[in-house]
């Protein structure tokens, strides 16, 4: 075979999305490496592989990274792979692509299922420019550190969430983004599969099955209406009379603007002169 680790990339639903390239390479690596043998098994079986499996998931990673490059270095060759879409987001493979860097080892990333690109293209949002930041975080402080950022965010942002976990994340939504849209992805590739893109302050969780993989998009944070930095002349030079410093003037439009800090230092330095 060309290389030694091949991260091979699985259906994210509907099992008919593996590629001729990905059964192929299953097929001809030595070992297989799976997030859940139980998992991986159904799809394997779907497509007649009959190959050791060993299990490979977050728990495990680190270690196992290392006795994957220990056996490849003896000759084996591995299919990577995780229950559903590519190894490495948001599912284990980073660490192991790490180490084959590190250590020399051929590897090679096969193209195919990505629940996030899936999602992205079918939401109808801007996808010129787009923000991955995984699942919802669990913590309290997590969710607002991660809010805070989704505020000043002005491209698309993706995120992973769960069943049990969506109505939390829609009040909290009403509450932080009431003015931008979302767009809620279901069971993507499979028979109900449903796209929901709504304002947010519309949205009714009774109307969402709670069931299966979601995917949250997430409309940029909306520019301040055509506004050029000379519309704020006034206030700027209001806060210049107060003897307000540059640096705070820069500071205090900023946080209600979407203009740069160097746009707005060198308007305040032509304003003070």
């Amino acid at each position: 075979m060309d290389y030694q680790i091949y991260f091979i990339p699985t259906p994210i639903g509907n099992l008919e999305d593996m590629t001729i390239r990905a059964i192929n390479t299953l097929k001809k690596v030595d070992i297989i490496a799976c997030e859940d043998t139980r998992e991986s098994k159904k799809l394997l079986d779907y497509y007649e592989i009959n190959k050791p499996l060993t299990s490979y998931h977050k728990f495990n990673e680190t270690s196992k990274s290392i006795e994957i490059i220990e056996n490849v270095k003896e000759g084996k060759t591995y299919g990577v792979i995780t229950d559903q879409g590519m190894p490495g987001i948001s599912d284990p493979g980073h660490i192991l692509i790490k180490q084959c860097i590190e250590e020399n080892v051929s590897y090679t990333i096969l193209p195919g299922a990505s629940a996030m690109i899936t999602a992205l293209v079918g939401s109808g949002l801007d996808n010129n420019k787009f923000t991955y930041y995984g699942f919802i975080p669990k913590k309290k402080s997590d969710k607002i550190k991660l809010y805070k950022e989704l505020e000043n965010e002005n491209k698309t942002s993706i995120i992973f969430d769960t069943p049990h976990n969506l109505e939390n994340t829609i009040a909290d939504f009403k509450k932080y983004f009431s003015d931008r849209k979302l767009c809620i992805a279901r069971e993507l590739t499979k028979k109900f599969e449903e796209y929901i893109l709504e304002d947010i302050s519309k949205i009714s969780i009774e109307e969402i099955t709670l069931k299966g993989e979601f995917v949250l998009l997430l409309s940029g944070k909306k520019q301040s209406n055509n506004l050029k930095i000379t519309d704020y002349e006034d206030e700027i030079k209001n806060q210049i009379d107060q003897g307000i410093s540059t640096k705070d003037i820069v500071k205090n439009i900023k946080k209600t603007t979407d203009f740069s800090k160097n746009e707005i230092y060198e308007y305040v330095l032509y304003l003070n002169k």
